[in-house]
């Protein structure tokens, strides 16, 4: 089981890169257990930058790991935001489109 307060080292779940942090220990639980119990207990705030560089990243990786990754202790709001996350990772259209925009927008810059 992944403790999130563990590998952050605080209650709130906030930053890109403590994202990619528990994206790395995700990966590394799927490989050598073939399943993940990632633990919110703890976690006062929860963004989607994070779950999108750790849940997300994931999703895009391995799409077929969402039936592969179970959700402990989260609340509804990081519940909503993990299911927005999962919608988005998976809909490959909709991340193309975003990746595309956000390409026109830094080359413009």
């Amino acid at each position: 089981m992944i403790q999130l307060t563990e590998i952050l080292g605080k209650p709130i779940a906030i930053l890109h890169s403590d994202g990619l942090k528990v994206y790395d220990a995700i990966m590394e639980e799927l490989v050598t257990n073939g399943t993940v119990e990632l633990n919110f207990e703890g976690v006062s705030t929860c963004t989607t930058a994070f779950l999108n560089a750790s849940l997300g990243k994931v999703l895009i990786n391995s799409p077929k790991s969402t039936d592969l990754i179970q959700i402990l202790n989260a609340d509804n709001s990081t519940l909503e935001k993990i299911q927005w996350v999962k919608q988005n990772a998976l809909d490959q259209a909709r991340r193309e489109a975003r990746e595309e925009s956000l390409r026109e927008y830094l080359e413009n810059a």
